[in-house]
């Protein structure tokens, strides 16, 4: 059984697409001397996509996945246990909107503060992807469904705004004197997110297949664009000069 979800995690679409683009973001940066945190991993984590380097995951949520390779250390995101400069790149995948708004800007700080080269950090942001997860949850209401944990998370809050974590780097990143340069990507396309979440609110075993299906073409479909997209990928890159 541990297989078959690690199998589903690596090749499904919605776990395999936001790690493959933050992984495409990153792979002009990658060394095989690269030190990796990726904080918030979950039980998974990036490690399975990421090409070359050591990554560490840190969580609040210890895992006993001994599947993929990287270490877990056992922490918050709002108080990583390591120091400053710590790891060449920090990861944040998906993480932000499951946190409380007030404590958003202590995550971000954390991850400036541990990273010597660059972070990256994705998050579902804007009305389309609000309005799309307000939709998927009245449908799983409406047919008798139970309601992810993800989900009602994700919509108690309000979502992580683009503008407000760029800002929250530069502020942290100007606090300790050090230049920043930022890029904005997109990941998920909305009309492959809304079909899958039909699906998933219809049944069990087409919404499987069409992860799968999704999955399997994900590294080779094109990058989301900015009006179209779930989620944003914040690059910040730090001038060491």
């Amino acid at each position: 059984m541990a297989s078959l979800r690690n199998l589903f995690y690596k090749r499904a679409w919605d776990t395999r697409c936001r790690n493959i683009d933050v992984v495409r973001v990153l792979r002009p940066y990658l060394r095989d001397d690269s030190t990796i945190l990726d904080a918030g991993c979950g039980e998974y984590g990036i490690a399975e996509f990421v090409p070359t380097g050591r990554v560490i995951g840190v969580d609040v949520a210890p895992t006993e996945n001994t599947s993929f390779d990287f270490d877990f250390v056992y922490g918050s995101i709002a108080a990583l246990p390591f120091s400053n400069g710590s790891f060449s790149i920090v990861s944040s995948v998906d993480v932000l909107e499951h946190l409380p708004e007030t404590l958003r800007p202590e995550a971000v700080r954390q991850l400036v503060l541990v990273a010597n080269d660059l972070i990256v950090i994705t998050f579902p942001t804007g009305t389309a992807a609000r309005k799309l997860d307000e939709e998927f949850n009245e449908k799983l209401i409406g047919s008798g469904q139970p309601v992810p944990d993800w989900l009602s998370e994700h919509l108690s809050q309000e979502y992580p705004d683009e503008a407000a974590i760029i800002s929250h780097i530069r502020s942290e990143a100007l606090r300790l004197g050090r230049k920043v340069q930022t890029s904005t990507y997109y990941s998920e396309d909305l009309r492959i997110a809304r079909f899958l979440r039909w699906a998933a609110a219809t049944s069990r075993y087409v919404y499987m297949f069409a992860n799968i299906a999704f999955g399997v073409f994900a590294p080779i479909l094109p990058q989301a664009k900015k009006k179209a997209s779930y989620r944003s990928i914040i690059l910040a890159e730090f001038d060491n000069g």
